[in-house]
């Protein structure tokens, strides 16, 4: 039933020298529009204190320092100045919970789940409270990070996290791909990492059954056994950074950059600046906007996971009629044959679809395929 996935491989950079990180700007957060505000600004803030809450729930301050609250035509921010010690992680403490003592810290330390970054992780824990199964998957979205060297170097928080998830769900079944079970494939591809392909795979289970599993990537342990081993807030993250040059070549740091939320881009821009002049966001099958270094940016720890850099860019571009090459069809993981969606090269298979982005990525025509099957989506079933 399904094709075999395609792979995107960059090549590996070295690192020379020390990265400047020193701060010279205010760590600037943007509350949602209906985000329910916790503090009186201005006020004075610690590590980890609670700013507002928005319906992926409780963000907090990444650092000590004053808070103001300002307003524009753009929206309200939020910015600090740090005027405290940067306060690093802690070891993991491997320790037996109770149920209440793993539910608790989620709230509390602002997690979120990175699966499915639209929900609060305490949220997304309740709505799964009938499950019958539960995944524990290797893989990232895009495998930007590897969390699996640190998660197995614990094994113990990880012993102890089962042991509290048996407790929660006792009649679930747990598949646990970070130790007990194999990993369905030697070396990641994409779309390995999405959850729904993942669990299609490994389950045999369609792709509306993600609802109903209890869900759990790596990156969402990682920063879950934080909190509950080493009492860590959500309020930085690891970020990979990606250079694409002007021949179409694609490199990748060979280490990450750990960003904490709000924080200014700067001293990245500063440093990568006078070679690269734009930059973009996420993953490539994304079709994120590309912008501006000279603009600014202020990084999102619940959207952004990876920063990517461009040499000129034509900004310009602009679809043009499908050449019916065959590559979007040909190349989708689940053979949902996008191509029918600009041609009359049979029909689109929506239930097969998880809006990867592969299609569009490879389309010579630069037609946004993505936008096209979510356009047909709300048109035929409201989704």
């Amino acid at each position: 039933m399904f094709s075999k996935p395609f792979l995107l491989q960059p090549r590996t950079v070295k690192e020379t020298g020390n990265r400047k990180t020193v701060l010279d700007e205010p760590y600037t957060l943007f509350p949602d529009k209906d985000a329910l505000l916790l503090k009186d600004f201005p006020v004075r803030v610690s590590v980890g204190d609670p700013l507002y809450k928005q319906s992926s729930g409780s963000v907090l301050s990444p650092v000590n320092g004053i808070a103001s609250l300002e307003h524009s035509e753009e929206g309200s921010k939020i910015r600090i100045v740090q005027d405290g010690n940067f306060i690093g992680s802690k070891p993991w403490i491997p320790k037996t919970l109770k149920k209440e003592e793993a539910l608790e810290p989620m709230d509390r330390l602002g997690l979120v789940s990175l699966d499915f970054p639209e929900h609060s992780l305490l949220s997304y824990f309740k709505s799964r409270q009938k499950t019958s199964l539960i995944i524990l998957a290797p893989f990232t979205r895009t495998q930007d990070v590897d969390y699996l060297p640190e998660l197995r170097k614990n094994s113990e928080c990880h012993t102890r996290f089962l042991e509290v998830l048996k407790s929660l769900f006792p009649e679930a079944q747990i598949r646990d791909y970070i130790f007990g079970l194999k990993s369905p494939v030697k070396n990641y591809a994409y779309p390995w990492g999405i959850p729904e392909y993942f669990v299609s795979q490994t389950e045999k289970l369609p792709f509306s059954k993600i609802k109903e599993i209890l869900y759990l990537g790596p990156e969402t342990l990682y920063n879950l056994y934080r909190a509950l081993f080493a009492d860590f807030p959500f309020i930085e993250r690891e970020i990979a950074l990606y250079f694409l040059g002007k021949n179409g070549g694609l490199r990748k740091a060979d280490s990450t950059v750990r960003i904490r939320n709000g924080q200014s881009l700067k001293f990245l821009f500063e440093e990568y600046g006078p070679k690269y002049s734009n930059f973009t966001l996420n993953s490539f099958y994304e079709k994120n906007p590309v912008r501006d270094i000279k603009k600014g940016f202020y990084w999102d720890i619940r959207q952004n996971y990876s920063l990517v850099f461009l040499t000129k860019h034509d900004s310009g571009r602009r679809e043009f009629p499908c050449v019916e090459c065959g590559e979007c069809s040909y190349n989708c993981p689940t053979q949902a044959n996008p191509m029918a969606l600009v041609s009359s090269f049979g029909n689109f298979n929506s239930s097969l679809c998880m809006e990867c982005g592969i299609c569009t990525f490879l389309c010579p025509s630069t037609i946004s395929l993505r936008n096209k099957i979510r356009t047909w989506k709300e048109a035929n079933h409201g989704f």
